[in-house]
């Protein structure tokens, strides 16, 4: 996760009094963060819905964003992060096991494609069981790639204590797919 280059910080600048230039800044980062939210909700609708208003909230605060030496995808993920939870605020997520995913070698044999799917959606399943920013950190890193300093940068929380949250997940994460009969 790059900090903005000056280009972006110009687009920034203008979308502030111009909605024209915020779409440029809505087609740079709607696919990055509907991923993300799609991780969290896995389900298509909501995670159309949940990107939208992401964006309807930064339109409607980007007058008041300030370039704090974070990327600007940081303040949209934020948001993002903040509406997800919002979703769920009172439930726990009870989504199906999505097996669509691209998941086979075509090198492999049907047993070893077939066992592979079963450990991914038994993953998911597990992943599913953690709490709302154990998973937010979980997909944050293995799914998007960003490094722990970058989390801590979202959540608004110290490296320290996203590499603690970051342990219990994983741990917890083990537990549950050692009791699910997974190897991990």
């Amino acid at each position: 996760m790059a900090h903005p280059v000056p280009a972006e910080r110009a687009l920034i600048e203008q979308a502030k009094s111009d909605p024209e230039a915020f779409g440029q800044l809505y087609d740079l980062y709607f696919q990055r963060i509907y991923n993300y939210i799609y991780r969290r909700v896995h389900d298509r609708a909501t995670a159309e819905d949940l990107t939208e208003d992401t964006f309807m909230k930064a339109l409607a605060a980007i007058k008041n964003y300030r370039d704090e030496g974070l990327p600007f995808a940081a303040w949209l993920f934020r948001i993002a992060a903040n509406l997800v939870t919002d979703h769920y605020r009172g439930q726990r997520p009870m989504t199906p096991v999505h097996r669509d995913l691209p998941l086979v070698d075509p090198g492999e044999g049907p047993e070893e494609a077939a066992l592979r799917t079963d450990t991914r959606g038994e993953v998911a399943q597990a992943l599913r069981q953690l709490t709302p920013e154990q998973q937010d950190v979980v997909l944050l890193r293995f799914g998007h790639g960003y490094r722990l300093k970058e989390i801590a940068d979202l959540h608004g929380k110290s490296e320290g204590a996203i590499k603690a949250l970051m342990f219990r997940a994983l741990h917890s994460l083990r537990g549950k797919l050692h009791e699910g009969g997974v190897r991990p």
